[in-house]
């Protein structure tokens, strides 16, 4: 393992210039998405920084600058660093601990690869030049000030990021929003492996959470393994008090970083899951725990991962954080997270995947809605969270040794697959947890993350009205799709597809679809079900029968509102 860096400084000062400054030299989503390509930043999104990289080298305007610095990692020469903050400098960069001085060897050694050689192939003759230099000689290469290394003094010397920091948009209830966020640096772009208590930014877990989180105006929020402190931030769009809790003593400094960079006030509480906040409740809860399943073994070779190990042993951190939220929770609160949960290897991971999560859940005083998006064997599973934390960066027999340990460790446990999903869980008063909770589980969401108010929607659906007694309304989206054997005058089968919400298709029976058609507000289900049957000749309580689940399904899922 590495040693980490110091946190940043909380100097709120030095910190207000850096925001300034950044605002300044128009460092945003915005104008990146004018310089980059939508490829480069697909890439980006991979961890693959090259094809920004290709694209940047020619340009030197202070958001290109501050992209290659703090996003790329190339060192950048303290002059370029002065252009582009202006107010902040280099010299405050170092003082917030965001940048250190590096040896002009080192900074050539290092930036040749990955910032010379671009430029120099873009420039033929640039590109002449270093070939027909000696090999013995190291090759000329300019710098984001467009000065070559033996023409810049001494006093301008070479600095290198010790943390990511980029811009990130946001559009919420209140409005748009553009946030700077410091992160620790990857693999990627350090070239080495991750300190235990690496700091991890905004990747694809991260942006799930964020799009599924219910944006409703809440008076208190609680983000529980805060990480980088993004998801407190946004929670800071539409709470009133936001508390972020992290067993991390590094996550909790950089979201208080963050958050001062950024103008929010979030209260930052270092602490393992709920116990900072024992005895508190709040109106909406988020959290991306460290719930990947890492045996013994594992922890005692590589050590143990801080932002997604708990220390916990198997799946359990994900129970423990299910079994304590309600405490946490405000009558009628929301708690939402990401999560996985270990499939005994005798039961079908499609259709047999919800028993662990049934039995975390059962006598808890709430309405959940779960939702299994994935579903990986042990090997694949083992392979991404090894390959996750800089597996490239390992020696063969290293990783050899990990993965076998890994994967004879799920092998022992009996476990057939992980499925990896979400939860989302309503806080129940007195009288609705006397009749108990109610629970509902979905398989998949054809590749669509839920927005939040699909996830409101379908906890409020779990409550609705006497199905028979109520006029549904078909959403406004959903269409019908038939298919028919040739000369027949049947349809053999019809597909019910929703265009926006959760954008699902959904094969139905005659009887459903038919219910589905006739539900315009005005007539109760169970009047359309009596008018099926009459037309049909089938009996009522047949087609009840036949309808009653499929329906409750398309309700949750958005097709029908009541």
């Amino acid at each position: 393992m590495t040693t980490s860096v110091p946190v940043p400084a909380l100097d709120r000062d030095l910190i207000g210039k850096l925001r300034a400054d950044a605002i300044a030299s128009r460092w945003s989503v915005e104008h990146l998405q004018t310089v980059l390509s939508a490829a480069a930043l697909d890439a980006l999104m991979r961890d693959s920084r090259l094809p920004a990289l290709v694209e940047l080298a020619e340009q030197e305007d202070p958001a290109a600058t501050l992209t290659r610095f703090f996003i790329l990692g190339v060192p950048a020469r303290a002059s370029a660093l002065d252009q582009a903050l202006p107010s902040l400098g280099a010299l405050g960069l170092e003082a917030l601990g965001l940048a250190a001085a590096i040896d002009e060897a080192d900074a050539i050694d290092e930036a040749d690869a990955i910032l010379a050689l671009p430029r120099l192939c873009a420039k033929r003759a640039g590109a002449q030049e270093a070939t027909a230099r000696p090999a013995t000689t190291v090759p000329a290469m300019t710098d984001p000030s467009g000065e070559a290394p033996g023409s810049v003094e001494a006093s301008d010397p070479w600095m290198r990021a010790l943390f990511d920091l980029r811009p990130h948009a946001a559009t919420t209830p209140d409005g748009d929003h553009e946030w700077w966020v410091a992160s620790d640096l990857s693999e990627v772009q350090t070239g080495k492996p991750l300190c235990d208590d690496h700091v991890l930014g905004i990747g694809g877990a991260t942006l799930t959470l964020l799009e599924m989180t219910v944006r409703e105006s809440v008076e208190s929020a609680l983000d529980v393994g805060c990480g980088c402190g993004i998801q407190a931030l946004y929670l800071a769009t539409h709470a009133s008090r936001v508390v972020a809790t992290d067993l991390s003593a590094r996550a909790c400094a950089l979201t208080q970083f963050n958050a001062a960079l950024n103008e929010a006030t979030i209260d930052v509480r270092e602490g393992s899951l709920f116990e900072p906040v024992e005895g508190e409740t709040f109106d909406l809860i988020v959290t991306n725990p460290p719930f990947v399943i890492t045996p013994d073994s594992v922890r005692g070779a590589a050590g143990l991962f801080e932002y997604r190990d708990g220390g916990m042993d198997r799946d359990n951190l994900v129970r423990a954080v299910l079994r304590e939220a309600p405490a946490c929770m405000a009558r009628g609160g929301t708690l939402q997270m990401l999560a996985n949960w270990e499939i005994p290897g005798d039961r079908d991971p499609d259709t047999q995947w919800s028993g662990r999560v049934d039995e975390w859940l059962e006598g808890l005083p709430v309405d959940a809605w779960i939702v299994q998006r994935d579903v990986l064997d042990p090997a694949r599973y083992v392979d991404m969270w090894i390959r996750d934390s800089g597996g490239q960066l390992m020696d063969r027999a290293d990783y050899e040794r990990a993965f076998t340990s890994w994967l004879a460790d799920f092998r022992r446990a009996g476990t057939g697959a992980i499925g990896m999903g979400f939860v989302a869980l309503r806080r129940l008063d007195e009288a609705e947890a006397a009749s108990g909770g109610r629970r509902a589980y979905d398989l998949s969401l054809d590749g669509r993350v839920p927005r939040g108010a699909d996830v409101s929607w379908a906890l409020a659906s779990l409550r609705g009205p006497e199905l028979w007694d109520t006029a549904l309304t078909r959403a406004s989206d959903v269409r019908e799709e038939r298919h028919y054997v040739p000369g027949s005058p049947d349809p053999e089968l019809l597909i019910l597809h929703q265009g926006a919400g959760l954008g699902r298709s959904v094969p139905v029976s005659s009887a459903v679809s038919a219910v589905v058609g006739a539900s315009d507000g005005e007539l109760t289900v169970g009047q359309i079900v009596a008018a099926v049957a009459t037309l049909t000749g089938a009996q009522a309580q047949q087609v009840r029968e036949e309808v009653e689940a499929p329906l409750r399904d398309l309700i949750r899922w958005g097709f029908l509102t009541f």
